[in-house]
Protein backbone atom coordinates (compact mmCIF):
# COMPACT_ATOMS: atom_id res chain seq x y z
CA UNK A 1 0.00 0.00 0.00
CA UNK A 2 2.78 2.43 0.91
CA UNK A 3 4.52 1.78 -2.43
CA UNK A 4 1.27 2.39 -4.32
CA UNK A 5 0.74 5.69 -2.50
CA UNK A 6 4.35 6.71 -3.12
CA UNK A 7 4.13 5.85 -6.83
CA UNK A 8 0.89 7.81 -7.23
CA UNK A 9 2.36 10.81 -5.38
CA UNK A 10 5.54 10.72 -7.47
CA UNK A 11 3.62 10.60 -10.75
CA UNK A 12 1.38 13.46 -9.69
CA UNK A 13 4.41 15.58 -8.85
CA UNK A 14 6.06 14.85 -12.20
CA UNK A 15 2.87 15.94 -13.99
CA UNK A 16 2.65 19.13 -11.91
CA UNK A 17 3.62 22.17 -13.98
CA UNK A 18 4.92 23.95 -10.88
CA UNK A 19 7.39 21.16 -10.23
CA UNK A 20 8.58 21.07 -13.83
CA UNK A 21 9.17 24.81 -13.88
CA UNK A 22 10.88 24.80 -10.49
CA UNK A 23 13.01 21.80 -11.48
CA UNK A 24 14.09 23.46 -14.72
CA UNK A 25 15.09 26.66 -12.91
CA UNK A 26 16.84 24.71 -10.17
CA UNK A 27 18.86 22.61 -12.60
CA UNK A 28 19.77 25.71 -14.61
CA UNK A 29 20.98 27.51 -11.48
CA UNK A 30 22.82 24.36 -10.41
CA UNK A 31 24.69 24.24 -13.72
CA UNK A 32 25.58 27.93 -13.48
CA UNK A 33 26.74 27.55 -9.87
CA UNK A 34 28.80 24.48 -10.74
CA UNK A 35 30.62 25.94 -13.73
CA UNK A 36 31.24 29.23 -11.93
CA UNK A 37 32.55 27.48 -8.80
CA UNK A 38 34.66 24.94 -10.71
CA UNK A 39 36.32 27.64 -12.82
CA UNK A 40 37.03 29.68 -9.70
CA UNK A 41 38.44 26.61 -7.94
CA UNK A 42 40.71 25.69 -10.84
CA UNK A 43 41.94 29.27 -11.12
CA UNK A 44 42.62 29.62 -7.38
CA UNK A 45 44.24 26.20 -7.15
CA UNK A 46 46.62 26.90 -10.03
CA UNK A 47 47.38 30.40 -8.76
CA UNK A 48 48.21 29.31 -5.20
CA UNK A 49 50.20 26.28 -6.32
CA UNK A 50 52.26 28.47 -8.64
CA UNK A 51 52.79 31.08 -5.91
CA UNK A 52 53.92 28.45 -3.39
CA UNK A 53 56.36 26.99 -5.91
CA UNK A 54 57.80 30.43 -6.67
CA UNK A 55 58.22 31.20 -2.97
CA UNK A 56 59.95 27.85 -2.39
CA UNK A 57 62.28 28.50 -5.31
CA UNK A 58 63.15 31.98 -4.02
CA UNK A 59 63.91 30.54 -0.58
CA UNK A 60 66.13 27.76 -1.88
CA UNK A 61 68.00 30.01 -4.32
CA UNK A 62 68.62 33.02 -2.09
CA UNK A 63 72.34 32.27 -2.05
CA UNK A 64 74.81 32.65 0.79
CA UNK A 65 73.41 34.83 3.53
CA UNK A 66 73.50 35.39 7.26
CA UNK A 67 70.80 33.09 8.73
CA UNK A 68 69.16 35.96 10.60
CA UNK A 69 68.91 37.96 7.39
CA UNK A 70 67.23 34.91 5.89
CA UNK A 71 64.89 34.80 8.90
CA UNK A 72 63.72 38.34 8.18
CA UNK A 73 63.54 37.53 4.46
CA UNK A 74 61.16 34.77 5.48
CA UNK A 75 58.73 32.68 3.49
CA UNK A 76 55.08 32.87 2.49
CA UNK A 77 52.70 30.05 3.31
CA UNK A 78 49.70 29.70 0.98
CA UNK A 79 46.51 27.89 1.89
CA UNK A 80 45.72 25.51 -0.99
CA UNK A 81 42.27 25.38 -2.53
CA UNK A 82 40.81 22.08 -1.31
CA UNK A 83 38.75 19.97 -3.75
CA UNK A 84 35.35 20.35 -2.04
CA UNK A 85 35.67 24.13 -1.77
CA UNK A 86 33.88 24.36 -5.12
CA UNK A 87 30.84 22.72 -3.48
CA UNK A 88 30.77 24.73 -0.25
CA UNK A 89 33.07 27.75 -0.12
CA UNK A 90 32.29 28.24 3.57
CA UNK A 91 34.20 31.10 5.18
CA UNK A 92 37.06 31.03 2.67
CA UNK A 93 36.04 34.20 0.87
CA UNK A 94 36.43 36.13 4.13
CA UNK A 95 39.66 34.52 5.37
CA UNK A 96 43.20 35.27 4.21
CA UNK A 97 45.04 32.85 1.93
CA UNK A 98 48.70 33.63 2.66
CA UNK A 99 50.84 34.23 5.76
CA UNK A 100 54.30 35.79 5.81
CA UNK A 101 56.55 33.72 8.07
CA UNK A 102 59.28 35.97 9.49
CA UNK A 103 61.46 36.33 12.58
CA UNK A 104 60.00 37.45 15.93
CA UNK A 105 56.50 38.05 14.56
CA UNK A 106 53.30 36.12 13.95
CA UNK A 107 51.40 37.61 11.03
CA UNK A 108 47.75 37.42 10.03
CA UNK A 109 46.59 35.58 6.96
CA UNK A 110 46.08 38.17 4.24
CA UNK A 111 44.60 38.27 0.75
CA UNK A 112 40.91 37.70 1.46
CA UNK A 113 39.13 36.86 -1.84
CA UNK A 114 36.16 38.98 -0.69
CA UNK A 115 38.38 42.07 -0.80
CA UNK A 116 38.65 41.68 -4.56
CA UNK A 117 34.91 41.17 -5.08
CA UNK A 118 32.45 43.87 -5.96
CA UNK A 119 29.44 44.20 -3.63
CA UNK A 120 27.28 42.76 -6.40
CA UNK A 121 29.56 39.74 -6.80
CA UNK A 122 29.47 39.03 -3.07
CA UNK A 123 25.68 39.23 -3.06
CA UNK A 124 25.26 37.11 -6.16
CA UNK A 125 27.61 34.23 -5.35
CA UNK A 126 25.61 31.02 -5.08
CA UNK A 127 27.33 27.76 -4.19
CA UNK A 128 26.04 24.25 -4.70
CA UNK A 129 25.72 23.96 -0.92
CA UNK A 130 23.52 27.08 -0.88
CA UNK A 131 21.32 25.51 -3.55
CA UNK A 132 20.74 22.48 -1.32
CA UNK A 133 20.43 24.40 1.94
CA UNK A 134 18.10 27.19 0.83
CA UNK A 135 16.64 26.83 -2.67
CA UNK A 136 15.84 23.10 -2.65
CA UNK A 137 13.79 23.36 0.58
CA UNK A 138 11.82 26.20 -1.02
CA UNK A 139 10.95 23.94 -3.95
CA UNK A 140 9.99 21.17 -1.54
CA UNK A 141 7.69 23.59 0.27
CA UNK A 142 6.00 24.53 -3.00
CA UNK A 143 5.33 20.92 -4.00
CA UNK A 144 4.54 19.49 -0.55
CA UNK A 145 2.30 22.10 1.07
CA UNK A 146 -0.96 20.86 -0.54
CA UNK A 147 -0.25 17.18 0.15
CA UNK A 148 -2.85 16.84 2.92
CA UNK A 149 -4.38 20.30 3.20
CA UNK A 150 -5.65 20.45 -0.39
CA UNK A 151 -7.11 16.95 -0.17
CA UNK A 152 -8.80 17.90 3.08
CA UNK A 153 -10.37 20.97 1.45
CA UNK A 154 -11.62 18.99 -1.55
CA UNK A 155 -12.97 16.15 0.59
CA UNK A 156 -10.80 13.47 -1.03
CA UNK A 157 -8.74 12.95 2.11
CA UNK A 158 -11.75 11.58 4.00
CA UNK A 159 -12.54 9.28 1.07
CA UNK A 160 -8.98 7.95 1.00
CA UNK A 161 -9.00 7.28 4.73
CA UNK A 162 -12.39 5.56 4.44
CA UNK A 163 -10.92 3.12 1.90
CA UNK A 164 -8.92 1.42 4.64
CA UNK A 165 -5.63 3.27 4.33
CA UNK A 166 -4.11 4.13 7.71
CA UNK A 167 -2.82 7.58 8.51
CA UNK A 168 0.68 6.19 8.92
CA UNK A 169 0.63 4.49 5.52
CA UNK A 170 -0.58 7.66 3.83
CA UNK A 171 2.01 9.84 5.58
CA UNK A 172 4.91 7.49 4.79
CA UNK A 173 3.73 6.93 1.22
CA UNK A 174 3.57 10.64 0.49
CA UNK A 175 6.95 11.11 2.16
CA UNK A 176 8.54 8.45 -0.07
CA UNK A 177 6.97 9.90 -3.22
CA UNK A 178 8.14 13.41 -2.39
CA UNK A 179 11.60 12.09 -1.49
CA UNK A 180 11.89 10.49 -4.92
CA UNK A 181 11.14 13.83 -6.57
CA UNK A 182 13.69 15.55 -4.34
CA UNK A 183 16.31 12.98 -5.35
CA UNK A 184 15.73 13.88 -8.99
CA UNK A 185 16.67 17.45 -8.16
CA UNK A 186 19.72 16.40 -6.15
CA UNK A 187 21.15 14.08 -8.80
CA UNK A 188 22.68 16.85 -10.96
CA UNK A 189 24.52 18.28 -7.95
CA UNK A 190 25.80 14.84 -6.93
CA UNK A 191 26.90 14.14 -10.50
CA UNK A 192 28.61 17.51 -10.92
CA UNK A 193 30.37 17.11 -7.57
CA UNK A 194 31.74 13.64 -8.35
CA UNK A 195 32.85 14.88 -11.76
CA UNK A 196 34.68 17.81 -10.19
CA UNK A 197 36.35 15.56 -7.61
CA UNK A 198 37.66 13.42 -10.45
CA UNK A 199 39.04 16.48 -12.26
CA UNK A 200 40.79 17.75 -9.15
CA UNK A 201 42.26 14.35 -8.18
CA UNK A 202 40.33 14.60 -4.95
CA UNK A 203 39.99 10.86 -4.34
CA UNK A 204 41.08 11.30 -0.72
CA UNK A 205 38.03 13.53 -0.25
CA UNK A 206 35.60 10.88 -1.50
CA UNK A 207 34.69 9.87 2.07
CA UNK A 208 33.92 13.53 2.81
CA UNK A 209 31.70 13.66 -0.29
CA UNK A 210 29.82 10.51 0.75
CA UNK A 211 29.12 12.01 4.17
CA UNK A 212 27.99 15.25 2.53
CA UNK A 213 25.50 13.26 0.46
CA UNK A 214 24.21 11.58 3.62
CA UNK A 215 23.98 14.94 5.38
CA UNK A 216 21.89 16.55 2.66
CA UNK A 217 19.66 13.50 2.27
CA UNK A 218 19.01 13.79 6.00
CA UNK A 219 18.29 17.50 5.65
CA UNK A 220 15.91 16.95 2.72
CA UNK A 221 14.11 14.31 4.75
CA UNK A 222 13.71 16.77 7.63
CA UNK A 223 12.32 19.47 5.36
CA UNK A 224 9.89 17.08 3.69
CA UNK A 225 8.75 15.75 7.05
CA UNK A 226 8.19 19.30 8.27
CA UNK A 227 6.26 20.24 5.14
CA UNK A 228 4.01 17.18 5.40
CA UNK A 229 3.48 17.80 9.11
CA UNK A 230 2.33 21.37 8.52
CA UNK A 231 0.13 20.29 5.61
CA UNK A 232 -1.44 17.59 7.80
CA UNK A 233 -2.44 20.00 10.58
CA UNK A 234 -3.22 23.18 8.60
CA UNK A 235 -6.86 23.96 7.94
CA UNK A 236 -6.29 25.02 4.33
CA UNK A 237 -3.59 24.69 1.70
CA UNK A 238 -3.11 28.46 1.71
CA UNK A 239 -2.50 28.40 5.46
CA UNK A 240 -0.01 25.54 5.08
CA UNK A 241 1.88 27.45 2.38
CA UNK A 242 2.00 30.63 4.46
CA UNK A 243 3.27 28.81 7.56
CA UNK A 244 5.94 26.95 5.60
CA UNK A 245 7.16 30.09 3.83
CA UNK A 246 7.45 31.88 7.17
CA UNK A 247 9.40 28.94 8.63
CA UNK A 248 11.64 28.87 5.53
CA UNK A 249 12.40 32.60 5.65
CA UNK A 250 12.83 32.63 9.42
CA UNK A 251 15.23 29.68 9.43
CA UNK A 252 17.28 30.76 6.43
CA UNK A 253 17.60 34.51 6.87
CA UNK A 254 16.28 35.84 10.17
CA UNK A 255 17.79 33.42 12.70
CA UNK A 256 21.29 33.27 11.13
CA UNK A 257 21.52 37.06 11.00
CA UNK A 258 20.32 37.51 14.58
CA UNK A 259 22.64 34.74 15.81
CA UNK A 260 25.66 36.30 14.09
CA UNK A 261 24.84 39.73 15.53
CA UNK A 262 24.31 38.28 19.01
CA UNK A 263 27.67 36.53 18.79
CA UNK A 264 29.48 39.73 17.88
CA UNK A 265 27.77 41.64 20.69
CA UNK A 266 28.25 38.97 23.36
CA UNK A 267 31.84 38.16 22.43
CA UNK A 268 33.42 41.08 20.58
CA UNK A 269 36.83 40.70 19.00
CA UNK A 270 39.39 43.51 19.01
CA UNK A 271 40.15 45.43 15.84
CA UNK A 272 43.41 44.65 14.07
CA UNK A 273 44.89 47.96 15.23
CA UNK A 274 43.87 47.40 18.87
CA UNK A 275 45.29 43.88 18.85
CA UNK A 276 48.56 45.10 17.34
CA UNK A 277 48.92 47.85 19.96
CA UNK A 278 48.28 45.38 22.79
CA UNK A 279 50.89 42.99 21.39
CA UNK A 280 53.46 45.78 21.02
CA UNK A 281 52.87 46.89 24.63
CA UNK A 282 53.37 43.36 25.93
CA UNK A 283 56.48 42.85 23.82
CA UNK A 284 58.01 45.96 25.36
CA UNK A 285 57.02 44.94 28.90
CA UNK A 286 58.15 41.33 28.55
CA UNK A 287 56.55 38.30 30.23
CA UNK A 288 56.21 37.37 33.89
CA UNK A 289 57.34 40.86 34.89
CA UNK A 290 60.77 40.39 33.30
CA UNK A 291 61.78 42.75 30.47
CA UNK A 292 63.47 41.34 27.36
CA UNK A 293 66.74 43.07 28.27
CA UNK A 294 66.71 41.58 31.77
CA UNK A 295 65.96 38.11 30.42
CA UNK A 296 68.81 38.36 27.90
CA UNK A 297 71.26 39.57 30.55
CA UNK A 298 70.25 36.73 32.85
CA UNK A 299 70.90 34.16 30.10
CA UNK A 300 74.26 35.81 29.31
CA UNK A 301 75.40 35.41 32.91
CA UNK A 302 74.28 31.78 32.90
CA UNK A 303 76.31 31.06 29.75
CA UNK A 304 79.38 32.80 31.15
CA UNK A 305 79.13 30.69 34.29
CA UNK A 306 78.53 27.50 32.31
CA UNK A 307 81.56 27.93 30.07
CA UNK A 308 83.65 29.63 32.81
CA UNK A 309 84.38 32.76 30.76
CA UNK A 310 84.13 36.47 31.49
CA UNK A 311 83.16 37.85 28.05
CA UNK A 312 81.01 36.95 25.04
CA UNK A 313 84.08 36.75 22.82
CA UNK A 314 85.42 33.85 24.89
CA UNK A 315 82.26 31.76 24.45
CA UNK A 316 82.59 28.73 22.12
CA UNK A 317 79.22 29.68 20.65
CA UNK A 318 77.70 32.81 19.14
CA UNK A 319 75.61 34.41 21.87
CA UNK A 320 73.73 36.40 19.24
CA UNK A 321 71.96 33.22 18.15
CA UNK A 322 70.93 32.65 21.78
CA UNK A 323 69.64 36.23 21.99
CA UNK A 324 67.59 35.75 18.83
CA UNK A 325 66.12 32.63 20.42
CA UNK A 326 65.22 34.53 23.61
CA UNK A 327 63.55 37.24 21.56
CA UNK A 328 61.55 34.55 19.77
CA UNK A 329 60.57 32.94 23.09
CA UNK A 330 59.24 36.27 24.36
CA UNK A 331 57.40 37.15 21.17
CA UNK A 332 55.96 33.63 20.86
CA UNK A 333 54.57 33.81 24.40
CA UNK A 334 53.02 37.23 23.79
CA UNK A 335 51.49 36.23 20.46
CA UNK A 336 50.19 32.98 21.97
CA UNK A 337 48.44 34.92 24.72
CA UNK A 338 46.71 37.35 22.38
CA UNK A 339 45.90 34.91 19.59
CA UNK A 340 44.50 32.42 22.11
CA UNK A 341 42.25 35.15 23.51
CA UNK A 342 41.15 36.01 19.98
CA UNK A 343 40.39 32.37 19.17
CA UNK A 344 38.47 32.02 22.44
CA UNK A 345 36.30 35.02 21.52
CA UNK A 346 35.61 33.53 18.10
CA UNK A 347 34.80 30.16 19.70
CA UNK A 348 32.21 31.86 21.92
CA UNK A 349 30.63 33.39 18.83
CA UNK A 350 30.51 29.96 17.21
CA UNK A 351 28.94 28.51 20.38
CA UNK A 352 26.18 31.13 20.20
CA UNK A 353 25.62 30.37 16.52
CA UNK A 354 25.45 26.64 17.25
CA UNK A 355 22.99 27.21 20.09
CA UNK A 356 20.78 29.31 17.81
CA UNK A 357 20.73 26.51 15.25
CA UNK A 358 18.13 24.79 17.43
CA UNK A 359 15.74 27.24 15.73
CA UNK A 360 17.08 26.55 12.24
CA UNK A 361 18.23 23.14 10.99
CA UNK A 362 19.74 24.92 7.99
CA UNK A 363 22.31 26.54 10.30
CA UNK A 364 23.27 23.14 11.71
CA UNK A 365 23.60 21.69 8.21
CA UNK A 366 25.70 24.67 7.13
CA UNK A 367 28.17 24.13 9.99
CA UNK A 368 28.56 20.41 9.28
CA UNK A 369 28.79 21.01 5.53
CA UNK A 370 31.65 23.48 5.96
CA UNK A 371 33.53 21.04 8.17
CA UNK A 372 33.16 18.18 5.68
CA UNK A 373 34.14 20.46 2.78
CA UNK A 374 37.27 21.72 4.52
CA UNK A 375 36.10 25.34 4.44
CA UNK A 376 35.19 25.99 8.08
CA UNK A 377 36.78 28.33 10.59
CA UNK A 378 38.34 25.24 12.15
CA UNK A 379 40.15 24.39 8.91
CA UNK A 380 41.33 27.98 8.48
CA UNK A 381 42.66 27.88 12.04
CA UNK A 382 44.46 24.61 11.30
CA UNK A 383 46.21 26.27 8.35
CA UNK A 384 47.21 29.34 10.38
CA UNK A 385 48.39 27.35 13.41
CA UNK A 386 50.27 24.90 11.22
CA UNK A 387 52.04 27.76 9.46
CA UNK A 388 52.94 29.29 12.83
CA UNK A 389 54.33 25.99 14.12
CA UNK A 390 56.50 25.75 11.01
CA UNK A 391 57.64 29.37 11.42
CA UNK A 392 58.88 28.63 14.93
CA UNK A 393 60.65 25.49 13.78
CA UNK A 394 62.21 27.45 10.92
CA UNK A 395 63.46 30.23 13.19
CA UNK A 396 64.83 27.67 15.64
CA UNK A 397 66.83 26.02 12.85
CA UNK A 398 68.30 29.34 11.73
CA UNK A 399 69.10 30.47 15.28
CA UNK A 400 70.84 27.18 16.09
CA UNK A 401 72.98 27.51 12.99
CA UNK A 402 74.16 30.96 14.12
CA UNK A 403 74.74 29.74 17.67
CA UNK A 404 76.71 26.59 16.86
CA UNK A 405 78.53 27.46 13.64
CA UNK A 406 79.83 30.96 14.33
CA UNK A 407 81.38 32.95 17.16
CA UNK A 408 80.16 36.04 18.99
CA UNK A 409 80.89 39.20 17.01
CA UNK A 410 81.26 37.31 13.72
CA UNK A 411 78.97 39.52 11.66
CA UNK A 412 80.44 38.23 8.40
CA UNK A 413 79.11 34.69 8.96
CA UNK A 414 77.17 33.29 6.00
CA UNK A 415 75.25 30.07 5.47
CA UNK A 416 74.89 28.20 2.20
CA UNK A 417 71.94 26.70 0.36
CA UNK A 418 72.35 23.52 2.43
CA UNK A 419 70.79 25.32 5.39
CA UNK A 420 67.87 26.60 3.33
CA UNK A 421 67.18 23.05 2.13
CA UNK A 422 67.44 21.74 5.69
CA UNK A 423 64.95 24.36 6.90
CA UNK A 424 62.55 23.44 4.09
CA UNK A 425 59.22 25.03 3.28
CA UNK A 426 55.74 24.91 4.76
CA UNK A 427 53.39 22.35 3.23
CA UNK A 428 49.79 22.35 4.38
CA UNK A 429 48.41 18.90 5.19
CA UNK A 430 44.60 18.79 5.66
CA UNK A 431 43.47 17.23 8.90
CA UNK A 432 41.90 13.80 9.04
CA UNK A 433 38.16 13.36 8.60
CA UNK A 434 37.74 12.39 12.25
CA UNK A 435 39.03 15.77 13.42
CA UNK A 436 36.42 17.55 11.29
CA UNK A 437 33.60 15.32 12.54
CA UNK A 438 34.70 15.90 16.14
CA UNK A 439 33.77 19.59 15.77
CA UNK A 440 30.28 18.68 14.55
CA UNK A 441 28.88 17.42 17.85
CA UNK A 442 26.57 20.35 18.56
CA UNK A 443 25.06 20.75 15.05
CA UNK A 444 24.60 17.00 14.66
CA UNK A 445 22.82 16.93 18.03
CA UNK A 446 20.52 19.69 16.77
CA UNK A 447 19.69 17.66 13.66
CA UNK A 448 18.93 14.59 15.78
CA UNK A 449 16.60 16.66 17.99
CA UNK A 450 14.83 18.06 14.93
CA UNK A 451 14.45 14.52 13.57
CA UNK A 452 12.93 13.30 16.82
CA UNK A 453 10.61 16.31 17.01
CA UNK A 454 9.36 16.05 13.44
CA UNK A 455 9.12 12.26 13.66
CA UNK A 456 7.13 12.41 16.90
CA UNK A 457 4.77 15.14 15.73
CA UNK A 458 4.41 13.39 12.37
CA UNK A 459 3.33 10.21 14.17
CA UNK A 460 0.72 12.19 16.12
CA UNK A 461 -0.49 13.90 12.93
CA UNK A 462 -0.74 10.54 11.15
CA UNK A 463 -2.91 9.15 13.97
CA UNK A 464 -5.18 12.19 13.67
CA UNK A 465 -5.52 11.51 9.96
CA UNK A 466 -6.60 7.99 10.80
CA UNK A 467 -9.54 9.35 12.79
CA UNK A 468 -10.99 10.76 9.56
CA UNK A 469 -11.76 7.27 8.37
Amino acid sequence: MILDIATKEFRQILRDGRFRLAAALFIMLTAIAFFTASQRYQSLSAERTRAQQEVALQWMEQGEKNPHSAAHYGQYAFRPALPLAFFDSGVQAFEGVSIWLEAHKRNYAVGRPADDMSPLARFGEISLAYMLQVLLPLILVLIAYPSFAAERESGTLRQVMASGVTGGQLFVGKFVGLSASALLLMLPIVGFSLLALGWSSGAMWLSHAVLLCALYLWYVGLMLGLALLVSAVAATARTALLILLIIWAFGNFVVPRIAADMGRLASPTPSADALLRAIENDLAAGIDGETPAAKIEKRRRQLHALYKVSSDAELPINIQGVIFGIQDEISDAVYDRHFSALEAAIDRQIDIFEAASILSPRMAVMLVSQELSGTSIGHQRQFANGAEAFRRELMGTLNRDITLNSRSGDNAYRSSADLWREAGEYRFVPEQLGASIARCGAPLTVLVLWSLLIGGLGWVAARRLGSLG
